[in-house]
């Protein structure tokens, strides 16, 4: 597990996310060799081969200077390039929760889908394990590329074990902060989705990326719901 240096987490923040919170990525090292892994908050790594649940730990106050000091976390020295790998399984069908019947039995995740203007005025949510989630500026922008979810299905969540769940977070840590978003309409760019099963998780919850992101202004909190 690495503690990614300003530059790898640069070159994060410049790519989309593959799901809420979470980046797959393959690694290319000093030596030429390639690894994949999963990118948390474009500041932790952890490589395939490694227990997700080491994540969860980190968040524990203390516990990151623990695992330092025990040499249980790195820096990436070794790393010179991190790229985001793309979605393996395109699609041209497209998902908006207006249509008619449950959207939930679309098998099309958002980063499958066709992208669409924003028409109408609509607020969106983002779970997150961290309050200091990267994807959102310090002035309350998204950077392009970012997954959330709609409000309205925001509102079958009531603690962060159920975004994990909903949203099938590879991140085991409760996603206890949620950020409110609201973009222009128009001039807003979406893919509109379900989460597909995932991680040991159900998923179906809808999701969303921000394609362009959004504009300064338009995110808020995070607001903390119980773990």
């Amino acid at each position: 597990m690495e503690l990614l240096n300003e530059d790898r987490q640069r070159e994060l923040l410049e790519q989309p996310e593959s799901g809420m919170g979470y980046q797959t990525v393959e690694i290319t090292l000093r030596n030429g060799e390639s690894r994949r892994g999963t990118a948390f908050n474009s500041e932790y790594l952890i490589y395939s081969e490694e227990s997700l649940d080491r994540l969860e730990a980190i968040t524990e106050p203390g516990r990151r200077l623990q695992m330092l000091e025990r040499n249980e976390l790195g820096f990436g020295e070794e790393i010179v390039e991190i790229k985001v790998l793309p979605s393996e399984v395109p699609s041209d069908s497209r998902v908006r929760e207006s249509d008619g019947g449950d959207a939930r039995s679309s098998s099309s995740g958002a980063n499958e889908t066709l992208s669409e203007p924003l028409n109408e005025k609509e607020q969106f949510k983002r779970f997150s394990a961290f309050a200091n989630d990267r994807r959102i500026t310090p002035t309350g922008a998204l950077l392009p590329g970012t997954h959330a979810t709609t409000a309205e299905d925001a509102k079958q969540v009531h603690n962060g074990r159920a975004a994990v769940r909903r949203y099938a977070l590879p991140n085991p840590a409760p996603a206890i902060n949620v950020f409110t978003i609201d973009p222009p309409a128009p001039g807003t760019t979406l893919q509109r989705g379900i989460t597909q099963p995932a991680y040991g998780q159900p998923g179906r919850g809808v999701e969303v990326i921000f394609m362009n992101g959004s504009p300064n202004k338009t995110v808020t909190g995070p607001k903390q719901i119980p773990s």
